[in-house]
Protein backbone atom coordinates (compact mmCIF):
# COMPACT_ATOMS: atom_id res chain seq x y z
CA UNK A 1 0.00 0.00 0.00
CA UNK A 2 1.40 3.18 -1.28
CA UNK A 3 2.40 5.92 1.61
CA UNK A 4 -0.52 8.72 0.72
CA UNK A 5 -3.22 5.56 0.12
CA UNK A 6 -2.30 4.13 3.73
CA UNK A 7 -2.60 7.39 5.71
CA UNK A 8 -5.96 7.84 3.70
CA UNK A 9 -7.12 4.50 5.13
CA UNK A 10 -5.76 5.33 8.31
CA UNK A 11 -7.34 8.66 8.61
CA UNK A 12 -10.73 6.54 8.00
CA UNK A 13 -10.17 4.46 10.47
CA UNK A 14 -8.72 6.68 12.79
CA UNK A 15 -11.31 9.48 12.24
CA UNK A 16 -13.29 7.52 14.56
CA UNK A 17 -13.03 4.14 16.71
CA UNK A 18 -16.82 3.26 15.55
CA UNK A 19 -16.18 3.81 11.43
CA UNK A 20 -18.88 1.49 10.33
CA UNK A 21 -18.18 2.62 6.38
CA UNK A 22 -21.11 2.86 4.02
CA UNK A 23 -23.82 -0.22 4.36
CA UNK A 24 -23.81 -2.29 1.67
CA UNK A 25 -26.78 -5.06 0.66
CA UNK A 26 -25.33 -8.73 0.47
CA UNK A 27 -26.45 -11.35 -1.06
CA UNK A 28 -25.49 -15.40 -0.96
CA UNK A 29 -23.77 -17.12 1.55
CA UNK A 30 -21.32 -14.57 3.29
CA UNK A 31 -19.46 -16.57 5.17
CA UNK A 32 -16.27 -16.14 3.36
CA UNK A 33 -16.43 -12.47 3.96
CA UNK A 34 -16.59 -11.93 7.19
CA UNK A 35 -14.48 -9.94 9.34
CA UNK A 36 -12.67 -6.78 8.49
CA UNK A 37 -10.29 -6.52 5.10
CA UNK A 38 -8.18 -3.65 4.12
CA UNK A 39 -6.58 -3.43 0.65
CA UNK A 40 -5.99 -1.68 -2.47
CA UNK A 41 -6.93 -1.10 -6.36
CA UNK A 42 -4.73 0.08 -9.07
CA UNK A 43 -5.48 0.66 -12.88
CA UNK A 44 -2.51 1.18 -14.53
CA UNK A 45 -4.83 2.93 -17.52
CA UNK A 46 -5.42 5.71 -15.71
CA UNK A 47 -2.86 5.90 -13.08
CA UNK A 48 -5.23 5.64 -10.25
CA UNK A 49 -4.71 3.48 -6.72
CA UNK A 50 -6.31 3.80 -3.67
CA UNK A 51 -8.06 1.92 -0.60
CA UNK A 52 -10.49 -0.68 -0.11
CA UNK A 53 -12.35 -1.21 3.63
CA UNK A 54 -14.58 -3.40 4.23
CA UNK A 55 -16.51 -5.12 7.20
CA UNK A 56 -19.36 -7.62 7.54
CA UNK A 57 -20.05 -9.38 10.68
CA UNK A 58 -21.66 -13.01 10.95
CA UNK A 59 -25.39 -13.60 10.62
CA UNK A 60 -26.09 -10.07 9.06
CA UNK A 61 -27.14 -9.65 5.32
CA UNK A 62 -25.29 -5.99 5.08
CA UNK A 63 -21.57 -5.31 4.90
CA UNK A 64 -19.84 -1.90 5.59
CA UNK A 65 -17.61 -0.46 3.29
CA UNK A 66 -15.69 2.13 1.27
CA UNK A 67 -12.94 2.88 -1.31
CA UNK A 68 -10.87 5.38 -1.32
CA UNK A 69 -9.98 6.92 -4.80
CA UNK A 70 -6.34 8.66 -5.44
CA UNK A 71 -6.40 10.51 -8.73
CA UNK A 72 -2.60 10.86 -10.67
CA UNK A 73 -1.49 14.05 -9.37
CA UNK A 74 -0.41 16.74 -11.66
CA UNK A 75 2.83 17.89 -12.30
CA UNK A 76 4.16 21.07 -10.88
CA UNK A 77 3.79 24.10 -12.78
CA UNK A 78 6.47 26.48 -13.63
CA UNK A 79 5.38 30.57 -13.09
CA UNK A 80 5.93 32.32 -16.14
CA UNK A 81 7.78 34.84 -13.89
CA UNK A 82 10.14 34.23 -10.67
CA UNK A 83 8.61 36.45 -8.72
CA UNK A 84 5.39 34.44 -8.73
CA UNK A 85 4.52 31.36 -6.77
CA UNK A 86 2.35 28.85 -7.77
CA UNK A 87 1.09 25.95 -6.06
CA UNK A 88 0.83 22.63 -7.64
CA UNK A 89 -2.49 21.27 -8.57
CA UNK A 90 -3.26 18.97 -6.65
CA UNK A 91 -6.45 16.42 -6.70
CA UNK A 92 -8.61 15.57 -3.63
CA UNK A 93 -9.33 11.57 -2.73
CA UNK A 94 -12.87 10.69 -3.50
CA UNK A 95 -14.47 8.35 -1.21
CA UNK A 96 -16.46 6.00 -3.51
CA UNK A 97 -19.65 3.68 -2.17
CA UNK A 98 -19.56 0.22 -2.82
CA UNK A 99 -23.53 -0.28 -3.58
CA UNK A 100 -23.71 -4.12 -4.11
CA UNK A 101 -22.10 -7.54 -3.04
CA UNK A 102 -22.86 -10.96 -4.44
CA UNK A 103 -21.04 -14.17 -2.98
CA UNK A 104 -20.44 -17.67 -3.95
CA UNK A 105 -18.60 -19.80 -2.33
CA UNK A 106 -15.11 -18.81 -2.65
CA UNK A 107 -15.92 -15.90 -5.28
CA UNK A 108 -17.29 -12.26 -5.14
CA UNK A 109 -18.69 -9.31 -7.33
CA UNK A 110 -20.32 -6.80 -6.88
CA UNK A 111 -20.84 -2.62 -7.98
CA UNK A 112 -19.92 1.01 -6.72
CA UNK A 113 -22.34 3.73 -7.06
CA UNK A 114 -21.89 6.22 -10.26
CA UNK A 115 -19.23 8.56 -9.70
CA UNK A 116 -17.68 10.79 -11.84
CA UNK A 117 -13.99 10.41 -13.50
CA UNK A 118 -11.96 13.34 -11.34
CA UNK A 119 -10.30 14.96 -14.53
CA UNK A 120 -13.05 14.82 -16.63
CA UNK A 121 -16.31 14.07 -14.68
CA UNK A 122 -18.07 11.97 -16.89
CA UNK A 123 -20.30 9.47 -15.09
CA UNK A 124 -18.62 6.06 -14.69
CA UNK A 125 -20.29 2.64 -14.03
CA UNK A 126 -17.64 0.09 -12.30
CA UNK A 127 -18.11 -3.48 -11.43
CA UNK A 128 -15.33 -6.11 -9.81
CA UNK A 129 -14.97 -9.71 -9.60
CA UNK A 130 -12.48 -11.53 -7.06
CA UNK A 131 -11.61 -14.91 -5.92
CA UNK A 132 -10.18 -15.88 -2.24
CA UNK A 133 -6.83 -17.40 -2.04
CA UNK A 134 -6.13 -18.07 1.58
CA UNK A 135 -7.01 -15.13 3.80
CA UNK A 136 -7.26 -12.81 0.24
CA UNK A 137 -9.09 -12.16 -2.02
CA UNK A 138 -7.58 -10.94 -5.56
CA UNK A 139 -9.28 -9.52 -8.51
CA UNK A 140 -10.28 -7.31 -11.02
CA UNK A 141 -12.79 -4.49 -11.67
CA UNK A 142 -14.03 -2.76 -14.73
CA UNK A 143 -14.99 1.11 -15.35
CA UNK A 144 -17.66 1.65 -18.22
CA UNK A 145 -18.19 5.21 -19.02
CA UNK A 146 -21.23 4.97 -20.78
CA UNK A 147 -21.43 8.97 -22.60
CA UNK A 148 -17.88 7.54 -24.41
CA UNK A 149 -18.17 4.09 -24.56
CA UNK A 150 -14.60 4.25 -23.24
CA UNK A 151 -14.32 1.02 -21.08
CA UNK A 152 -11.37 0.52 -18.51
CA UNK A 153 -9.78 -2.04 -15.91
CA UNK A 154 -7.69 -2.96 -13.05
CA UNK A 155 -6.57 -4.87 -10.39
CA UNK A 156 -7.83 -5.07 -6.25
CA UNK A 157 -6.93 -7.04 -3.35
CA UNK A 158 -7.87 -7.00 0.30
CA UNK A 159 -6.68 -9.31 3.08
CA UNK A 160 -8.45 -10.13 6.46
CA UNK A 161 -6.87 -7.86 9.47
CA UNK A 162 -9.72 -9.69 12.03
CA UNK A 163 -11.85 -12.70 11.54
Amino acid sequence: MSRVSLFVATALLGASCTWQGTPVPVVGPTESLEGDWEGTYSSEQTGRTGSILFRLKAGTDSAYGDVVMIPVQTEEVRPPNPSEVLQPSRKMPHLLRISFVRCEPGTVAGTLDPYADPETGERILTTFEGSLRGAEFQGTFTSLYPGSGRRLAGTWSVKRTKQ
